[in-house]
Parts: C-alpha cells; structure tokens; sequence
C-alpha cells in the first residue's frame, strides 16, 4: 500500500534519571528533507537520529525535535579558602566603614566559587551518556513508528481516491473505443457533404471517396493511443497495491497518460470523443495533484 508523506508523531518519555518528548512533522516534498533540532549539549546524538529518520523515510520534508531533560548526580565542594576570605574582606569593610551587620552563611553560600560542582569520573560519564543515548533513540523509534502509522492510513485514503479516478478514465476510455467506427462514419459523411456543398453539380466518384476517406481515418486513428492508456492506467494500479516508494513513477505514468489524451484529442474530430478526452483530462490533473502527497 502507498503512503503519505504527510504524518504526525509525538512522543514523551521519563525513567528516575531522564525524561524526553520527541516531535516529529513530515509534509510532501521532491526529497528528503530533514531539519533536526536537538539542544547543544547532545548534539552527539544528531548522526544516529539522522540515520533512524533516513531509514524509515524516503521522500518528504521532517521536522524532528528532541526536548530532553537530564538530571546527571554530581558532588559539590566547599572552597574553604574562598569563604574566608570573603569573611575577612567583610570584616575590614565593617571596621574601616564604621558598618554594622555580619555575613550570614546563606549569604556566604551564594556568593561565587564557594560552592564548586565536581564532576562524575570517566566511567560514570560513559555510563551517563550511553543512557541518555539509548533513551533518546528510543523515543525517535517509537515517534517515526506514530509517524508510518498515520502515514500509511492517509496513503490508504488517497489510493481509495485515485481508483475513483481511474475507474472514471477507464469507463471513458471505453467510451472512446466504442465511439471509434462511428467516428470513422461520421467523418466519411462529413466529407461527402462537403464535397456536394463544393461541386453540387459533380457526383463524386465512390472509389476516390473511399481511398481519401481510408487515408485520412488512417491519419486519424486512435486506436493505438487508447490501448496505450489502458496500459498505462493498468501499471498505475498495479503501483497502488506494491506501495514502496511509487511517487516519481506514478508522476511519470501521469505524463504519458496525458500524452496519450493530447494526441487523441489532436486526431479526432468527434464530438463525443472529444467531451470523453477532456473528462480524462481532468481526471488526470486530479490524479497528478494527489501524487504529489505520495512517498
């Protein structure tokens, strides 16, 4: 079954340490399109997030951002020699200034360098970071998979609209096909008339009618562009039910169905055969629109 390139997927996901919420937004577009938005500190992870995407899609514009929030222990120290100092400078400022008040250690805590994080060894860094890792593709894993789902029932709706479409082009084509001998009576009529409106006094003679009438509805037959189309309109189908990856070649198949429509419409003179080709026409641009939305 084809797919959508238009899809939505949310996710959010928390353990003790850690809590990520992916968001992921694909809309139609020639290529690949992927914009990526992670915070700079796990910028690390971008690669791998890039190859997941890459992986589950195709063609499309994604926009995939990564809000993650990690809470990494660390131990703090106290710089003794900092906060004396700071307490004697204190002390100076309240002798020489005449200054009443003393330093509380609420205030002494706050001031800067004081308090000093010291940060995880090598081996709980490494620990640190492959969790985060893991936690983080996993929530990507589980966002693409929201994204295919949605993405494959919106691919279901249009290849139900598009066999509407085709089974309208292909009732006409057979219109077309059973207006053929008529349309080769009409024209010989159509000439005998107006070769009786050029001479009305000269019969004309009933074998050079019939060699220029056989020469021109040889000029003007269609049969080969009808049974193209059919053609064309059967592989169309027969890309619906594989699904994988058919946009560029259902795009391809549109242009020479309309190729096929052109060329009738250029060599009939038919009234009803005409009416019949700019419906498939028609037909056909619709189609062409909604392709544009096909992976």
């Amino acid at each position: 079954m084809i797919q959508s390139m238009t899809g939505y997927g949310a996710v959010s996901l928390q353990n003790e340490t850690a809590s990520v919420a992916v968001e992921i937004r694909t809309v139609n577009h020639r290529f690949l399109d992927l914009h990526v938005r992670l915070s700079r500190e796990y910028g690390f992870l971008e690669a791998e997030v890039c190859q997941l995407v890459r992986h589950a899609l195709r063609r499309g514009r994604v926009d995939l951002s990564v809000a993650l929030r990690a809470d990494i222990p660390a131990e703090c120290l106290i710089n003794t020699n900092t906060a004396r100092s700071y307490l004697e400078a204190a002390a100076r400022l309240r002798t020489e200034l005449h200054l009443e008040g003393t330093l509380d250690l609420q205030t002494l805590l706050a001031m800067p360098g004081v308090l000093q994080g010291q940060n995880p060894d090598a081996t709980q860094s490494a620990a640190v970071g492959e969790g985060i890792r893991a936690f983080v593709l996993d929530g990507v894993r589980q966002a693409l998979d929201v994204v295919l789902q949605m993405r494959r029932q919106e691919g279901k709706s249009l290849a139900s609209e598009m066999r509407g479409y085709l089974n309208s082009i292909l009732g006409r084509v057979a219109e077309v096909r059973g207006l053929m001998p008529v349309a080769l009576l009409d024209y010989r009529q159509r000439l005998e008339e107006r070769l009786k409106y050029l001479l009305p006094q000269v019969a004309p003679d009933p074998q050079r009618l019939a060699q220029e009438v056989a020469l021109l509805a040889e000029k003007a037959d269609i049969s080969e562009e009808v049974t193209r189309l059919e053609s064309h309109v059967d592989q169309y189908v027969n890309m619906l039910d594989d699904g994988e990856e058919v946009g560029k070649k259902l795009d391809f198949l549109l242009q020479e169905m309309q190729r096929e429509v052109n060329t009738i419409l250029s060599k009939t003179g038919n009234l009803e055969v005409t009416r019949h080709g700019i419906a498939i026409k028609a037909d056909i641009e619709k189609l062409r629109e909604q392709v544009q939305n096909v992976e």
